[in-house]
């Protein structure tokens, strides 16, 4: 009845494994003809071993009766069998490997596009470096431990299934034996089970924050130099990369110390079976050949028990990184083809919103309207909530109470590409591939010339570019540090005139300029025609303040005055005084 119980949970756990439903395994059915490739691959590889173990009865028996013809014969038929044993397990490692191929970049590619297609706040929970971890240290772990073990599980159970029946034939007593001894090896993992989740947890979450300090350490090396406290980070970095590589050293022992049991077993069969052989042999059953034969057959149920416990531990050690990438993995792209179109009125409001952040209230009661084509400023104090103001025009703030309405559409409505298409945002710095101008410009989409051209022009980039040797295929290199900042800003400025963008919200993206340069790039903006801009600020300037059609100015979280430039000075208001200080 136990050795009942054991087969039937070992029959319901391979199932579990193939089961095609499991988050990961659809990735084995992206290239079908190459799964079908090594699915019959496997057990032709354990027939040729079971015909390669058989043959050594006969060539033994026939080399002790002294027929020298027959005995060329057995050996010209072994050889046969060894060069076709070989090419097939030559095949069948490079069909694992070309399957190996297919698995990881459609896992890869489905990971990469479901973090990148999260929301702003989701995105923003974890550090870059955490998702640069699951995307190298979690891809490769997925690559080990989780397609060798479901590729190894199921190669061994066809070679476990065709020795069985060969072995039956041979000596069904031996062949049980192995089986018992065999079978009770597979369950070893389970007395490791939460240890293995535990150290595998422990492992993923080492490396993660090991990544963090090496990444916060090299983005910070400026810092790092010029307030010399490099002695500090240092001490950081060593602590989490002994943490790290423990953490690693504990799962990996862990994993010895199952593979070291399920060998013992596996010795112990080797052994029951040549005792078991002595005695048929001494009892006239079998011949001195079949002992060998026997030798080599047994290892097609040994060794594939000794494996599995090795590749349920993988599998089971890897569940917490399989659960971590299963979230990231599922996609569920905006399908903006079955939205409805957005009005023309690309007026932004906010209605009696209110914004927490961690019981901490950063805007309160907040009532705003932005008609389109107009231009705003907004300024106050740091902390006075205008960039979360902004942003959740954006979805990159989430209002806590209110409404946060494009024309008359809810935001949280808007499919996000369908928003990113109309209201675009500029920060300080503007991200730059390492590519040409035109590719930057264009983000590798299909403009006519004309268009593009336009946009150059709007963004007063032609004189910049004509100067060039190599004008748009100009190469940018490292996010931009052979360009100036006005260069950088008036690039990003291009880029969004050419998307089509009905709405600029440009956070305080001209601070790192120096005056004329500043004056440049607002004077720009505030002229370019049929745009709503919203410009967030923390300079007097006169010239471009006074072209704005309303000024917002910000205090604790509430829009506390708004007007033309001239009406807020000659009220001697929040914008007065800052204007005071200014001077």
């Amino acid at each position: 009845m136990r050795t009942e119980k054991y087969a039937e949970q070992f029959f319901v756990m391979l199932y579990q494994i193939i089961d095609w439903r499991k988050p990961l395994n659809k990735y084995f059915f992206n290239n079908k003809k190459k799964l079908i490739i090594y699915m019959l691959l496997s057990p032709a590889m354990a027939i040729t071993s079971v015909l390669f173990s058989l043959s050594l009865e006969p060539l033994i028996t026939v080399s002790t009766k002294g027929n020298f013809t027959l005995m060329i014969k057995m050996i010209a038929a072994f050889i046969v069998i060894v060069i076709a044993d070989m090419s097939v397990s030559y095949f069948h490692k490079i069909s694992r490997e070309n399957l190996r191929k297919e698995f990881l970049i459609a896992f890869k590619n489905n990971l990469f596009e479901g973090i990148m297609n999260k929301s702003f706040q989701e995105f923003r929970k974890e550090p870059p470096s955490y998702y640069v971890s699951m995307m190298q240290r979690d891809v490769k772990k997925i690559s080990t431990d989780y397609f060798d073990s479901v590729c190894g599980i199921y190669r061994v159970t066809t070679s476990f299934i065709v020795t069985v029946i060969a072995l039956i034939r041979v000596n069904p007593v031996i062949c049980l034996i192995n089986v018992l001894i065999a079978m009770f090896s597979v369950f070893i993992p389970k007395i490791f089970q939460e240890r293995l989740k535990k150290n595998s947890t422990q492992a993923s979450t080492a490396s993660a924050e090991y990544q963090s300090v090496i990444s916060d350490a090299l983005i910070g090396f400026n810092t790092i130099k010029l307030y010399s406290v490099f002695s500090k980070i240092k001490k950081q970095t060593e602590e989490r990369n002994e943490a790290s590589e423990e953490a690693e050293c504990n799962l990996v022992k862990t994993n010895y110390r199952i593979a070291y049991i399920s060998i013992i077993c596996s010795q112990v069969g080797y052994v029951m079976t040549i005792i078991t052989s002595a005695v048929f042999v001494y009892l006239g059953k079998i011949n001195i050949g079949t002992i060998l034969a026997l030798s080599q057959l047994i290892g097609g149920i040994l060794a594939p028990f000794q494996e599995v416990p090795m590749f349920i531990t993988s599998l089971k050690s890897v569940s917490v990184v399989v659960d971590k990438l299963k979230k990231y993995s599922e996609v569920d792209s905006d399908n903006v083809a079955e939205t409805q179109p957005l009005d023309e009125d690309y007026t932004l409001k906010a209605e009696n919103v209110q914004v927490c952040f961690e019981d901490k209230e950063v805007l309160k009661d907040v009532e705003v309207e932005f008609k389109q084509g107009k231009k705003y400023i907004i300024m106050g104090d740091s902390g006075c909530g205008k960039s979360t103001l902004v942003k959740l025009f954006l979805k990159m703030s989430e209002n806590t109470k209110g409404r946060v309405l494009l024309g008359n559409k809810d935001i949280s409505d808007i499919p996000d590409k369908q928003l990113y298409s109309v209201v675009n945002y500029m920060q300080q710095e503007v991200f730059l591939f390492d590519d040409t101008i035109r590719n930057n410009i264009t983000l590798f989409k299909n403009y006519s010339d004309e268009e593009l051209q336009n946009a150059i022009d709007s963004a007063g980039l032609t004189e910049y570019i004509d100067g060039l040797e190599e004008g748009l295929d100009t190469r940018i290199n490292g996010n931009g540090y052979n360009l100036s900042g006005g260069e950088k800003q008036r690039i990003g400025i291009a880029r969004a005139l050419l998307a089509g963008a009905k709405v600029f919200i440009l956070d305080e993206i001209t601070s790192n300029l120096d005056v004329s340069k500043e004056r440049y790039i607002e004077d720009l903006i505030m002229n370019i025609e049929g745009v709503t801009v919203i410009m967030i600020t923390h300079r007097i300037n006169d010239a471009t303040l006074n072209q704005a059609d309303e000024v917002l100015v910000m205090k604790s979280g509430r829009i506390q005055e708004h007007g033309t430039y001239s009406d807020l000075i000659r009220a001697k208001g929040l914008l007065y005084g800052f204007k005071m200080i200014a001077a």
